[in-house]
């Protein structure tokens, strides 16, 4: 059920407290993944992401260059060793969905007069909350990509939630199914499948060591369109919005 961000009081809790349920979250989807019982929206896999004309729109936040690398590093290059079929995303590419609009279609499943609506709900929005970080502690395999998932703090879920609702009230839903409405983190995708991957693929992914990459501040959120992977030659910023 949305929450009326409007009926919701600021949260004294500590700043870690909402990682418990974003861990039991994701060792949730781990499980419905493994038996193919996920309902979850997830970008279709092909071959050629870069020139792909689908687009969707949707909120992002940068990664700084620095992290980037240290993600490149860390968790693309070894992989790319493995299993270089696959598109890896270049360090300037890389940003985690904030609060996705509408998801990747040909032709776009949103209009100019969506794209204003949605524009002046973020700049409503997102100045009255704080800023955070997300910490960056593991690293999962989905049906069609690779991930580095980013821990928050509740002011992610009550930013995603007041954003949820504020677009649902001016009649712009967002389209994408959850695995859970309550519980948000940050989803970092780093890598496109092209095929099914390899167990080779899988076992060097158990062994990736994150703990040297840390956290990426969360300063200001982007309103974009761009398709799945966010290519420059794709990607148009509507709006950018900066939190407390």
């Amino acid at each position: 059920m949305l929450i009326d961000p409007a009926s919701q009081t600021s949260t004294q809790l500590a700043q870690n407290d909402y990682i418990m349920p974003q861990k039991a979250l994701l060792s949730s989807i781990k499980q419905q993944l493994q038996k193919g019982q996920s309902e979850s929206t997830f970008v279709e896999m092909r071959s050629d992401y870069e020139n792909d004309i689908e687009i969707c729109l949707t909120s992002v936040v940068f990664v700084p260059l620095a992290i980037g690398k240290a993600i490149t590093e860390t968790v693309i290059s070894p992989l790319h060793a493995i299993a270089p079929e696959h598109y890896y995303y270049s360090p300037d590419l890389l940003h985690i969905t904030i609060k996705n609009v509408r998801t990747i279609h040909h032709p776009p499943l949103f209009n100019e007069s969506d794209i204003l609506k949605a524009n002046q709900v973020f700049a409503e929005i997102v100045p009255t909350f704080l800023c955070f970080n997300f910490l960056l502690e593991e690293v999962i395999l989905f049906p069609t990509s690779i991930s580095v998932i980013g821990y928050a703090d509740r002011t992610l879920q009550e930013l995603v939630q007041a954003l949820d609702y504020g677009l649902r009230q001016i009649g712009v839903p967002d389209n994408k199914t959850y695995f859970s409405v309550t519980t948000f983190f940050g989803n970092l995708t780093c890598c496109r499948l092209t095929q099914s991957p390899s167990q080779e693929l899988r076992d060097r992914l158990q062994s990736l060591d994150l703990s040297t990459l840390g956290a990426i501040p969360v300063q200001q959120i982007h309103l974009i369109t761009c398709n799945a992977v966010c290519h420059p030659n794709s990607r148009t910023v509507i709006g950018t919005y900066r939190l407390q």
